[in-house]
């Protein structure tokens, strides 16, 4: 009998053909796992700063506690922006602002002895609490909206600034974030003033000596111009420098600031002019050489040696720009165009273009590499050099289109490199989802050029570097047999330059060697009766599965079984900001107590990928005869994966492999002494199928997703091998 062995993946992901015609190693879905180093693995997950979420919420301290009370007004705009979701933490306490109508509210508090109120309509706060020495923080609950590099003076260590949209943030080693600079609204602090689309472009780039780094940052917004933060200074400076000598022009802001020849150069920049303010969004405008910093001189365009601009000949708005080596690669809507160096001092830069069709919408799409950048574009996934754009989505080729355009959907876009895994992500907002938030997440495998997608929800990426690793006492898995991460991995390094990502509710994550995601969203209301959870943007979907931890004063109660945590609850009736508890069909749940908040919300993942619709002998005219199948799958201590099978070209119901059971154990038989020893193993699949095709779909079933351990196991698929053979004629 003919055997078929499908090993050494290396397709991924690919929806360009019908899945009967897909080669034997593509899979037309591949969610939540994807193709590493020859295997279908599962996808890694992602933990918070000491598996803590005060520490790992982007907070600021606004106070102590030393007399008993704190009367202020919390830092930023007024009325509140988004109110109803803004919290304080005293020491391990919680108060939690769940009212978003305006004027004055109680805060819920995890503890009698601290209590509150806030104005949504002022921001007047008032606190009561315990005299210490505790520091009061605030979390204003709002997207993350840039997590970007700052060089320090250490050599290979660099800082990582995180911003929301008001504020901007540092971390401090083992006291989690606060404010960057001085506290708003004080002297030297910055407040700003974008929207949740209007991220962070930040460069380091010489300041008034060429020996010292200014951090630059804009967001786009008029009011809130170009600022930067000088190497070891405190305060943040305002730059809107002057453009001609007469001072009736001022550069105002920019989309993107970038270095280029000893000078600083604006792209997309918008321009007071006698004191009406112009968008060129299809302008480069460049400091002159050296210190960008002196607003009176350093950017006039009408003095010759100081500094000038050009437009280019296309009437698109420039949304991106990457080096390729030192070639300066500029993407505009619906083009891509360089920024050719001249040395002319009258004119040291000009435009040339080099593809008229392939462009970009998504600032932060593009990922730099040192022969390329790869990004999506407003036609594709693209590669652009100095030699051209090229599409490297042919596998995928609609998957552009399925980025939702509303809610400013393209600038939500935004991508980062993954060294350590070889890996390119892009979170994105999924079309027809309805939600505004980035819900999925493309994975680009860049060593083998495999796609994948996961099902996360991250509003932005970066580079952040440990002042510590791993340690024995510290890894992040359940069972040693998980751990199968060779030690000297780079990712367990102190300052390795580890991923760091954010979501819609001011979190931070860190991407580890981790393969379940932390506690990510925080509850702001409970209503007992119809289950029903209050969590701001959640961006939840139906039918996912989840946990809850600290529900503070609420008792859960499950046929008869009180669960504080740890119990899996299926979600429905899912809106932008409720979601209902879900039970399995004839279990009651019962909610008693009042809500005090604290709550967190994690969300688990559920792998799920197909093979392609085997019809292996149609070329003959025939049906297939499948005799059975065996899988080689790395061992696990508890895991368990579903197999369901499609036969013909029916792929909406499954048949059940195993003479009825739909379970295949990843974990090891502990009396067969000789597989203990094993680190891979081999489970057959005995199930006689007669069928002109069939397919394969590797899932988590209701009863595994509820199953921590099983959930919460590594999985890898290494290798199918089939025993088949040609039979009958097909229908």
């Amino acid at each position: 009998m003919p055997k078929l062995l499908i090993s050494d993946f290396d397709i991924g992901f690919e929806n360009d053909k019908e899945p009967f015609l897909l080669p034997e190693k593509a899979f037309p879905l591949l969610e939540d796992v994807y193709i590493w180093r020859g295997r279908v693995k599962k996808r890694f997950g992602f933990n918070l700063f000491d598996h803590d979420q005060l520490l790992s919420r982007l907070r600021l301290s606004i106070g102590d506690c030393k007399t008993g009370v704190l009367i202020t007004v919390v830092p930023g705009a007024v009325p509140i922006p988004s109110p109803g979701r803004q919290q304080f933490s005293i020491g391990n306490v919680i108060l939690t602002s769940n009212n978003t109508t305006p004027g004055l509210h109680t805060l819920l508090t995890t503890d009698p002895l601290y209590t509150g109120t806030i104005n949504n309509t002022t921001g007047a706060v008032n606190l009561a609490f315990p005299i210490s020495l505790t520091p009061i923080y605030y979390y204003p609950g709002l997207p993350v909206m840039g997590l970007r590099t700052r060089e320090d003076i250490p050599v290979n260590y660099e800082e990582c600034i995180a911003f929301d949209p008001q504020f901007s943030y540092r971390r401090i080693p083992g006291a989690g974030w606060d404010v960057f600079g001085p506290l708003p609204p004080a002297a030297g602090s910055a407040v700003w003033t974008g929207t949740n689309s209007d991220f962070f472009w930040t460069v380091n780039y010489r300041a008034t000596n060429a020996y010292n780094m200014n951090f630059y940052v804009v967001n786009g917004v008029v009011a809130d111009n170009i600022r930067y933060f000088t190497q070891g200074g405190v305060n943040w400076t305002n730059l809107r420098p002057q453009l001609d000598v007469g001072a009736t022009r001022y550069l105002e802001t920019c989309k993107i600031l970038i270095p280029f020849k000893d000078r600083l150069v604006a792209l997309n920049t918008i321009e007071d002019e006698s004191g009406n303010d112009r968008t060129y969004e299809n302008r480069a405008r460049w400091s002159q050489n050296g210190d960008p910093t002196i607003a009176a001189t350093s950017w006039l365009d009408d003095t010759i040696g100081r500094g000038g601009y050009i437009d280019a000949p296309v009437s698109e708005a420039i949304t991106s720009a990457q080096f390729v080596q030192n070639r300066l690669i500029v993407f505009f809507e619906r083009s891509s165009w360089e920024l050719v160096y001249t040395g002319n001092e009258i004119l040291p830069f000009i435009w040339q273009q080099i593809n008229t069709e392939l462009g970009c919408e998504s600032t932060f799409s593009e990922v730099n590499f040192d022969k390329g950048i790869v990004g999506i574009g407003n036609r594709g996934i693209h590669i652009a050099s100095t030699n051209g754009v090229e599409r490297i989505d042919v596998k995928i080729p609609d998957l552009h289109g399925q980025i939702n355009n509303s809610n400013n959907g393209a600038q939500r876009v935004y991508g980062i490199r993954d060294f350590g895994r070889e890996l390119v992500m892009w979170t994105y907002p999924l079309f027809g989802s309805n939600q505004i938030f980035p819900n999925k997440v493309l994975v680009f495998n860049y060593r083998n050029n495999t796609f994948a997608e996961f099902n996360d929800s991250f509003t932005c990426y970066g580079y952040y570097q440990k002042s510590s690793g791993l340690t024995w006492a510290t890894l992040p898995f359940n069972s040693w047999l998980d751990w199968n991460v060779p030690w000297n991995n780079g990712i367990s390094q102190a300052e390795y330059p580890l991923i760091i990502t954010g979501n819609q509710q001011g979190w931070t994550f860190l991407f580890e060697e981790t393969i379940s995601n932390d506690y990510s969203l925080f509850v702001t209301n409970v209503t007992n009766v119809t289950y029903t959870i209050t969590c701001p943007d959640h961006n939840l979907k139906n039918n996912d599965f989840i946990l809850l931890d600290n529900m503070n004063d609420l008792t859960f109660t499950i046929d008869g079984i009180v669960y504080t945590n740890n119990y899996v609850y299926k979600i429905t009736n899912v809106t932008q900001n409720t979601f209902d508890l879900n039970v399995p069909i004839g279990s009651v749940l019962t909610i008693t107590g009042v809500y005090i908040g604290g709550g967190e919300v994690q969300k688990l993942n559920k792998l799920n990928f197909k093979t392609k619709n085997f019809a292996l002998f149609q070329d003959e005219g025939k049906k297939t005869n499948l005799n059975d199948l065996h899988l080689l799958l790395t061992k696990t201590s508890e895991g368990e994966i579903t197999l369901n099978m499609y036969q013909d070209f029916n792929f909406n119901e499954a048949i059940l492999p195993l003479l009825g059971n739909s379970s295949i154990d990843t974990k090891y038989d502990p009396t067969d002494l000789f597989m203990v020893g094993q680190d891979k193993i081999w489970q057959e699949v005995k199930r006689g199928l007669l069928a002109d095709s069939f397919q394969l779909e590797f899932t988590l079933s209701e009863t595994q997703m509820r199953n921590l351990e099983i959930q919460g196991s590594d999985f890898e698929l290494h290798a199918i091998l089939m025993d088949v053979e040609p039979t009958g004629r097909l229908r």
